[in-house]
């Protein structure tokens, strides 16, 4: 569990993004990983996007919230889709260290003890990345 400064950092966050988030679900629509996980198939972009702020608030244990949350690469193809000035890559990031029992919470989603995990998904998004979206994204 993270302790003084990070705590500090994550609840600052926390509470910049709960405050400026207006639940439009554009970085929900803008993600690339939202089709991996079957807890998403036909999720309204508004909702995801609500649960993950009620799990940001220790509120949430919707599936489809905990579902984002587990998919999400932090590819950062949300932070330009977002008009609130919101960062969509931090507040997942965030969503998913709660969601995995990081803040002393309860352990919602398994936390991944794969090395190679993000290896894998480089090597694999380089076999259908254009070079320039390779130049953006990775």
């Amino acid at each position: 569990m993270p302790t003084g400064a990070m705590q500090d950092f994550i609840r600052e966050e926390t509470e910049s993004i709960l405050a400026a988030c207006t639940k439009c679900g554009k970085c929900f629509e803008a993600c690339p990983m939202t089709r991996y996980s079957p807890a998403l198939a036909g999720a309204e972009p508004k909702a995801v996007v609500t649960g993950i702020l009620a799990l940001l608030r220790e509120e949430g244990n919707g599936p489809e919230a905990l579902g984002w949350a587990s998919v999400c690469v932090r590819s950062g193809s949300c932070v330009p889709a977002c008009p609130d000035g919101v960062n969509p890559k931090m507040m997942m990031r965030i969503a998913r260290i709660t969601a995995s029992g990081g803040l002393g919470g309860p352990k919602r989603i398994a936390a991944r003890h794969d090395r190679d995990y993000f290896d894998r998904i480089r090597a694999f998004a380089k076999l259908q990345l254009t070079d320039e979206e390779i130049r953006d994204w990775m």
